[in-house]
């Protein structure tokens, strides 16, 4: 390595990434092994001081406990009664959407006879004699004799 240390090549030294070149060079030139040592006694003293702030400052700030506490037993009986709740709700839900379902099938059935009952009611003549009603006619009488039968 025919020129000094780069910024670059300071930063690779500090982080440890050197490589044979440099640290030959570092051995052989004064001028680039002082600021090499320059600044590690920099990043030493600074390293040093915040060691020392941070101890003088640790009492003062709380130490966040962020373990997992397992929930204590009112609030598993109040999750279980919060659970339970919502099934018997749910379940009282679909309950009364199944008996409206349920009953209108029942008035719609109980339609379909009432028009079937409407219908056979509202018959002259029940539905199987409806043949032999077209093959005799009915006169009244002037009297009130039976009535009689023509014959077609």
């Amino acid at each position: 390595m025919s020129q000094h240390f780069s910024p670059e090549d300071l930063s690779r030294w500090v982080a440890g990434d050197r490589t044979s070149a440099m640290k030959q060079h570092a051995g052989e030139c004064a001028a680039c092994n002082g600021r090499l040592e320059n600044l590690e006694a920099t990043l030493g003293d600074f390293r040093g001081a915040m060691h020392d702030w941070t101890a003088a400052r640790t009492p003062a700030i709380p130490v966040m406990d962020f373990e997992r506490r397992t929930p204590s037993r009112m609030r598993r009986w109040a999750l279980a009664a919060a659970t339970l709740v919502i099934l018997v709700s749910g379940s009282a839900a679909y309950w009364r959407r199944h008996e409206a379902a349920l009953h209108a099938a029942e008035i719609a059935r109980a339609d379909a006879l009432l028009q079937q009952v409407d219908s056979e009611i509202s018959r002259a003549v029940p539905q199987p004699m409806e043949p032999l009603v077209s093959l005799v006619t009915w006169a009244p009488s002037p009297s009130n004799q039976n009535q009689t039968k023509e014959l077609p």
